[in-house]
C-alpha cells in the first residue's frame, strides 16, 4: 500500500511540474527569440528604447532562459524514466495540455508589452511606451 501511495504521490508531483513549470517557462524561453524579440526591434524603431540597451540586456535574458529550460527538461526527462511507463504518461499530458494553456505567451498581444517592461525596467521611455500602447492595444 505505502509504494502504490508513494507513487500516485510521485506521479501527481510530476504532473504538477510539467504543466505549472516546465511548460510555461520553456514557452517564455521560446518567445523571448520570437515574439518579444520582435517586439523589442518594433520598440527601438519607434525610439521608446535604445538598441543598444536591447542588444545588451535581451541576449542575457536569452541565455539564461535556455540554460534555465534545459535544466527543467533535464529534470523532467529524468523523472520520466525513472518512473517508466506510466511517467511518460504524467508528464506527456499535462505538457500538450500546458502548451495548449500557455500559447498565449508566444503570441503577440498584451502580455508581450508586460514582459517587454518587466524584462526591461527602468531602461524605456515611459511616455512613449505608453503612446505606444493606446495607439495600438
Amino acid at each position: 500500500m505505502n509504494g502504490n501511495m508513494g507513487q500516485l504521490l510521485g506521479d501527481a508531483l510530476l504532473v504538477v511540474f510539467t504543466f505549472f513549470g516546465v511548460v510555461p517557462v520553456l514557452m517564455n524561453t521560446v518567445s523571448q527569440f520570437g515574439v518579444l524579440k520582435r517586439f523589442a526591434d518594433e520598440m527601438v524603431r519607434e525610439g521608446v528604447i535604445a538598441e543598444e540597451k536591447v542588444k545588451a540586456l535581451l541576449p542575457k535574458k536569452q541565455i539564461a532562459g535556455v540554460v534555465i529550460s534545459a535544466l527543467m527538461l533535464f529534470v523532467l526527462f529524468t523523472a520520466c524514466i525513472k518512473t517508466a511507463p506510466f511517467g511518460w504518461v504524467c508528464a506527456g499530458v499535462p505538457f500538450l495540455l500546458g502548451l495548449f494553456k500557455y500559447r498565449n505567451i508566444v503570441e503577440f498581444n498584451s502580455f508581450t508589452v508586460q514582459r517587454f517592461q518587466n524584462n526591461f525596467k527602468g531602461e524605456y521611455d515611459k511616455r512613449k511606451m505608453q503612446k505606444y500602447i493606446e495607439t495600438h492595444f
